[in-house]
């Protein structure tokens, strides 16, 4: 697999294992009344949302061995363009002019600093 590849999925995995392992830990807030360690271990969204995270901090360090941290960790603000669409689908979040200028801004700001 190339190099170019081999970051797209990194990142794809890392963008998305975040924003979805968010998504998981907000799904799993929302059904916890009583916040205890026992409890929080006895939720799957919060066990699926920390797996989640975990898979996106993992990607992330390897994003490293393809690309500069200059460039590398400022591409994973793509989580948050994935977080605006899942939370619309999921929590029926509204999409906002603002935040399609915003998800615009941050995709142009990737395609500049990946060059």
């Amino acid at each position: 697999m190339s190099n170019i590849v081999m970051i797209v999925v990194i990142l794809l995995v890392t963008t998305i294992s975040g924003s979805l392992g968010a998504l998981g830990l907000k799904q799993g807030m929302n059904e916890v009344t009583d916040l205890t360690v026992v409890n929080a271990i006895k939720n799957k969204w919060l066990l699926l949302g920390s797996f989640l995270y975990i898979v996106s901090a993992v990607t992330n360090i390897a994003l490293f061995k393809y690309l500069d941290y200059s460039i590398a960790f400022p591409m994973t603000s793509l989580t948050y363009v994935w977080t605006v669409f899942i939370s619309y689908f999921t929590f029926k979040e509204k999409i906002t002019p603002l935040k399609l200028v915003s998800i615009g801004l941050i995709i142009i700001g990737v395609i500049i600093i990946s060059r």
